[in-house]
């Protein structure tokens, strides 16, 4: 059985013919196009769709789903969250996740220090950053490889080297 993972949202309609715009929260439209089938999820309803079309356009990914026929019905779906097989997304490289991979990493700094757990990511445009709850604080930490000593996602700890006064000035 194949997992189903968050992978975008439906920003906007795409032309007259029923297309729609998806922002791939991977940042890469090229990581949908192995996709055949999508499901959207919205306001608490679920439906499948097959994927009759995908390309990119820049960071966005245009596509047709079977059954959406003109603007009116694609501008129904946006705001929708699509869902996808995680078993169709491409193999990553060393140094290289999703996501749902960080989601619920226990994280500590390079010293010692328990911050607590990945509780989700935010796409500021210039880089991810990982928002990191221990129940009583919480942190944002730009998720980026000058910050990251180590990932051990057996283990499921993730480790940090921030800068001096990182952490206090993102600290909530």
């Amino acid at each position: 059985m194949t997992t189903r993972i968050e992978l975008g949202k439906i920003v906007k309609a795409h032309a007259i013919k029923g297309e729609v715009k998806v922002l791939p929260f991977s940042g890469v439209a090229e990581d949908l196009l192995a996709m055949t089938e999508i499901e959207l999820r919205h306001d608490g309803e679920t439906v499948v769709f097959k994927l009759e079309r995908i390309r990119p356009q820049g960071r966005l990914a245009i596509m047709q789903l079977a059954g959406v026929a003109g603007r009116s019905m694609a501008e129904d779906l946006v705001g929708s969250e699509v869902w996808g097989d995680e078993d169709s997304l491409p193999k990553l490289g060393t140094n290289e996740f999703y996501w749902h991979e960080m989601e619920g990493l226990e994280v500590e700094t390079a010293a010692g220090q328990r911050l607590g757990r990945v509780q989700s990511l935010l796409a500021t445009g210039a880089h991810d950053v990982l928002v990191i709850s221990d129940g009583n604080s919480e942190y944002l930490v730009p998720a980026i490889n000058e910050l990251m000593v180590s990932l051990d996602k057996q283990a499921g700890v993730l480790v940090i080297d921030p800068p001096p006064g990182l952490l206090e000035i993102n600290r909530f």
